[in-house]
This record gives C-alpha cells, sequence and structure tokens, in this order.
C-alpha cells in the first residue's frame, strides 16, 4: 500500500509527528502531555533494528539500567525491577514535560526489558507489533 520505509524511515516519520502532531485548531504544535512517553518508546523499540548510528539511541535504557544495578556500593542493592519502577514513576507521576517523557520513553524498552518479568510483556508485544509492521 505504501511501500517500504525500513526501520529507519519509520523513525524519521516518528520524529516528525513527535515535532508536527496537528491537534484542532489547524495549527501544527509538538505533542504534548505523557503521549510523548509513547511516541519516545516506539523511537527506542523500531531504534533496535535501525542503522548503526540508530542503534546507539535503544542502548539508553539498558545502560542506565546497568549502571544503577552495578553500584551496589553507593546505593546497596538495586535491582533492575527497581529501576524500571523508577523510571515509570518520573515519567507518570511528575507533570508531563516533552524532553523528561521523550527520554523517558527512549529509555523505557531497554529498562523494562531488563526488568524481564512483568514489565517486559508491554515491550515484547508492542516490539512484535512494530515490526511486524516495519518488516
Amino acid at each position: 500500500m505504501l511501500g517500504t520505509f525500513g526501520a529507519g524511515g519509520v523513525l524519521i516519520v516518528v520524529v516528525l509527528a513527535l515535532i508536527a502532531h496537528k491537534r484542532g485548531g489547524g495549527k501544527f504544535q509538538p505533542v504534548k502531555g505523557h503521549h510523548v512517553f509513547y511516541w519516545g518508546a516506539v523511537i527506542g523499540i523500531v531504534a533496535a533494528s535501525a542503522g548503526t548510528a540508530l542503534q546507539k539511541i535503544s542502548l539508553v535504557g539498558t545502560q542506565f539500567s546497568d549502571t544503577l544495578t552495578k553500584q551496589s556500593e553507593t546505593f546497596g542493592t538495586v535491582g533492575p525491577a527497581a529501576v524500571a519502577a523508577f523510571l515509570v514513576g518520573v515519567a507518570f507521576w511528575f507533570k508531563p514535560s516533552f524532553v523528561k517523557d521523550l527520554i523517558c520513553g527512549i529509555a523505557a524498552p531497554g529498562v523494562l526489558s531488563s526488568a524481564a518479568g512483568v514489565w517486559a510483556i508491554p515491550v515484547g508485544v508492542v516490539t512484535s507489533l512494530v515490526h511486524t509492521v516495519v518488516s
């Protein structure tokens, strides 16, 4: 129907949609509210299968989780599930902010996958759906 997009093409379209989202009134405005978190999560998921330069984006969450869990001398034992709960708390318990929600959204797939268990289920489902559409 639309032809082949590829992972890099989908990333370009998602970033454009974030910046030039039209929401009533006829003017283009960036996406606002906690919706940015979900768009960021899609960016993180698609970036994992994109080109070499874009794959580094998907590593943000995994590196964040690894850094906190390996600092046991500093913080005491911090498990991956605690890092996932912290990230979700920062994303949804505070006032929506474009930059905060985008960073949390991009980090979410890696952090939630590292936590495993119930945390990884939404990432697995959305990853399967996105890769089905992109491939």
